[in-house]
């Protein structure tokens, strides 16, 4: 009996079988590579090693496990089910890296068995949503950017990155996350949220400083996917306040401005008109006296025209004219007392000792200096330019009628004076 089970045992063949050619899977799940001893015998004592396409993955030897550095962590083979003959190979966070052929070996003394199994990876076509109105948060809180993956997908074995315009502020890769160093225990991403698509990313304490555009990137299997969270944080009212005062001054400023310009051009106007009638003044000051006389004359004329005044302009002309005038009567009326047959010769000799004087002083106020001549000449001038600015005053014109009137009939009786006076000298000399 006991030769017969022996031969019973040698003439069995140990095998290992997969239980599937082939296993689907998507990126990210979870999948396991069925295999086991025939038959099912303790492989405990066997050395178990696994091989993607020509790369070692997974090795049991003498109770003992050595795992590739590209698995760590996401591979692993039940240990507590090798006395049952499972040689099965559990795989993690499928990537897409990860499909093609594996091969499951088993070494019993001096026999090698094996089989092999394909793993296909299906490729996912999904998308990152992300919310197209404008966040809006209140400084200090905490706010979440809410973005996903659709259809719902396990992101794990993804690359995922955030930035604030260009800058990048968070990454996650291989489960590791790495964080700006001015966003710093203020920004992170639930790892347990990654594996339904949830890449939402918290930021806490935010500040007026915080609000802008933020970008999400996935990265799986050399293809990106790109989504964008506005953010505004509110402004303190303080601040809004602050920027409505500062708004009114400005528009005061402004108007106060445009009326200073308005005055400014107003006085200028004036003073450019005072100034060509000051230039208008200075021109005739500078005329010579016959210009003024004439001038005067011209101004008078229009005057009359216009009201019908009675305009008289005093010039050095007229006046020497009347004292030639006045000389000429008096000669007249000496001679006439002089043709009488009174006269005596006395007479005549005192008029022509008069006349001599006369002609003495008139020759010495000839012979004056140019200075005094020159002095004598503007006295005279001003005097003029006196008389004339007081008689083209209407309201000193009748005033200078009568002086007229008076020096008129002064003269007059001057005249009668020096001719009884005369008549008297004659008398005393006969």
């Amino acid at each position: 009996m006991a030769e017969a089970e022996e031969v019973l045992n040698t003439s069995q063949v140990l095998s290992v079988v997969c239980q599937s050619d082939i296993v689907f899977s998507h990126p990210g799940d979870e999948v396991v590579l069925s295999c086991h001893l025939k038959p099912a015998i303790s492989a405990a004592s066997m050395e178990i090693q696994w091989w993607h396409k020509e790369d070692p993955v997974f090795l049991y030897k003498d109770g003992r496990v050595t795992v590739n550095i590209d698995f760590e962590g996401r591979v692993s083979l039940p240990l507590e089910n090798l006395h049952n003959g499972n040689v099965s190979l559990t795989l993690r966070d499928v990537r897409r890296s990860q499909k093609g052929l594996y091969i499951c070996e088993v070494t019993s003394e001096s026999q090698l068995i094996q089989d092999t199994v394909f793993l296909h990876i299906s490729s996912v076509d999904f998308s990152l949503v992300a919310p197209s109105d404008t966040l809006s948060a209140d400084p200090g809180s905490d706010v979440i950017l809410p973005v996903h993956l659709s259809p719902e997908t396990s992101a794990v074995s993804m690359e995922i990155r955030w930035f604030k315009g260009k800058e990048l502020i968070y990454q996650y890769m291989n489960g590791q996350e790495m964080t700006n160093n001015d966003f710093e225990n203020r920004v992170s991403l639930s790892i347990q949220e990654l594996r339904s698509g949830n890449l939402a990313l918290t930021l806490r304490n935010v500040q007026q400083s915080d609000s802008g555009v933020y970008t999400c990137k996935v990265f799986h299997d050399g293809c990106q996917k790109r989504g964008v969270v506005h953010l505004k944080v509110k402004e303190i009212e303080r601040v809004n306040h602050l920027r409505s005062v500062l708004k009114q001054a400005h528009e005061d400023i402004t108007q106060q401005r445009v009326k200073l310009n308005e005055t400014i051009n107003l006085l200028e106007e004036t003073l450019s008109h005072d100034d060509r009638s000051c230039r208008h003044i200075n021109s005739m000051e500078g005329m010579p006296p016959f210009m003024q006389d004439q001038s005067n004359q011209e101004r008078c004329d229009i005057e009359d025209g216009r009201a019908g005044s009675t305009c008289r302009p005093t010039s050095k002309v007229e006046g020497e004219r009347s004292s030639l005038r006045t000389i000429q009567e008096e000669s007249n009326a000496t001679e006439q007392e002089l043709s009488s047959p009174d006269t005596s010769s006395q007479v005549l000799q005192r008029l022509r000792r008069s006349e001599g004087v006369s002609l003495t002083e008139r020759a010495t106020q000839t012979q004056q200096s140019p200075e005094a001549t020159m002095q004598s000449t503007q006295e005279r001038r001003q005097e003029t330019v006196a008389a004339e600015q007081e008689r083209s005053s209407p309201a000193v014109q009748p005033q200078t009628q009568e002086r007229e009137e008076t020096s008129q009939s002064h003269s007059a009786e001057g005249r009668g004076q020096r001719r009884r006076e005369t008549r008297e000298r004659n008398c005393q000399i006969l």
